[in-house]
This record gives structure tokens, sequence and C-alpha cells, in this order.
């Protein structure tokens, strides 16, 4: 890597804020979702619905199957 490498990653923070702004809005929404909490409990409350590595045996995380 050279000092011109450097200097092109090297951008103002009010243009990175500004970039990131979106993101942070999003997450802040999903944080704030009321059903969340919900969601996340249907997995505890109904383990016997969920899939396990038995229910798709040739499916490798990441790749074709």
């Amino acid at each position: 890597m050279t000092a011109a490498d450097i200097a092109r990653l090297d951008v103002p923070l009010s243009d990175l804020l500004a970039a990131l702004r979106s993101g942070c809005l999003a997450e802040q929404a999903h944080q704030m979702d009321p059903f969340d909490a919900a969601f996340a409990r249907l997995a505890c409350e109904h383990g016997d619905r969920c899939s396990t590595p038995d229910t798709y045996p040739t499916w490798t995380p990441g790749r074709a199957s």
C-alpha cells in the first residue's frame, strides 16, 4: 500500500457521517420496533417449529448445496 492509496481512503469526517446516517437511522428504527422482542421470542417459544441441521442435510451455509 502506498501513500496515494491511503490518501484515497482519507475522507472528511462530515462525509463519513453523512454516508453512515441512513444506516444509523435504520438501526435506530429497528431497535425501537415494538414487535422485535415478540419476534425474537418466537424461536424460544416454538422451538419445535425451527429448522435444525437435520432439516436441510445437504445445505452448507454460504455455499450452493
